[in-house]
């Protein structure tokens, strides 16, 4: 049952990183084909940008796959490139950022000769960009994936971009400058505060950090409704991707050897059974 709900998980990750692909590749060519339309240098540049999101999502594919795979080097998984995928990323939505405010701020200023179409290609942006990201972001959630969540922000970022171009679009029409620069720095701020928490999450991962709180407690629950358990001492793990690594030091009430082996198996399958993408379950008892 585990092994079948891990495959389906694993392609559904797939699936949802190939949709993530098709849409930044499907966004780049609207926004580029629009922008050489309506003279629109803005979107011309943001439809290079989306090109640096459609490899940032193919590493993301690259990695949920590397991270399937089984290796007698690595015997605990490779579960944690989707982490080092999650970090790229980071650094990436850095870049996004930083791109948008050196582009506003010390690009050239162009004259708009197709307002219609560049309107049109900015609206159909925004709605692709906002949907998707919230689909992705859900799914994320769902399959509890590090590097999903990153492109999900990834994408949000190209949402943000699009609203910029469209402050930046609207104000050289009608003539104020300024306004394209006072919403480039809010978003971009929002930007960056994406990124940092992708980037914090992924450290905290890569360096073996304790799990969160609320999977402690969780743990803690399960077994304290167990009666042959004396005294919880420790519960302590680690995350790896999108699975998590749970280590317990518990007293129980038998003295007998089989006993206390035939417990600690049905408390392991316990946690299994109730709490969803735990790889392993490490228990010490007396």
């Amino acid at each position: 049952m585990q092994t079948q709900s891990r495959e389906f998980d694993y392609q559904s990750k797939k699936k949802i990183s190939l949709f993530s692909i098709g849409i930044n590749l499907t966004l780049s060519l609207i926004k580029m084909i629009g922008g050489y339309i309506s003279g629109s240098a803005a979107l011309v540049a943001d439809g290079v940008h989306s090109l640096s999101d459609l490899a940032a999502s193919l590493s993301v594919f690259t990695g949920i796959v590397i991270s399937h795979r089984k290796s007698k080097t690595f015997p605990f998984g490779l579960y944690k490139v989707e982490n080092l995928v999650a970090l790229v990323s980071a650094f990436a939505i850095f870049f996004a950022g930083y791109e948008i405010a050196k582009d506003v701020f010390f690009g050239e200023s162009k004259e708009i000769k197709n307002l219609p179409v560049a309107l049109g290609v900015i609206g159909l942006t925004v709605i692709i960009t906002y949907f998707y990201a919230k689909y992705e972001e859900k799914m994320a959630e769902k399959l509890n994936s590090p590097s999903l969540k990153a492109d999900a922000q990834h994408i949000k970022a190209d949402f943000y971009t699009a609203l910029v171009v469209l402050a930046g679009v609207l104000s050289k029409y009608f003539g104020f400058e300024w306004g394209e620069k006072i919403a480039v720095i809010i978003v971009v701020y929002f930007i960056f505060h994406s990124g940092f928490e992708i980037l914090k999450d992924a450290v905290k991962v890569l360096l073996d950090a304790s799990i969160d709180l609320e999977t402690v407690n969780k743990v803690q629950d399960l077994l304290k409704n167990n009666p042959e358990i004396v005294k919880i001492n420790k519960i302590t793990g680690r995350n790896s991707g999108s699975y998590k690594f749970i280590q317990l030091d518990l007293d129980l009430k038998t003295d007998s050897l089989s006993e206390a082996h035939e417990l600690a198996h049905q408390i392991e399958k316990e946690i299994y059974n109730k709490m969803p993408f735990v790889e392993k379950v490490v228990i010490h008892y007396e």
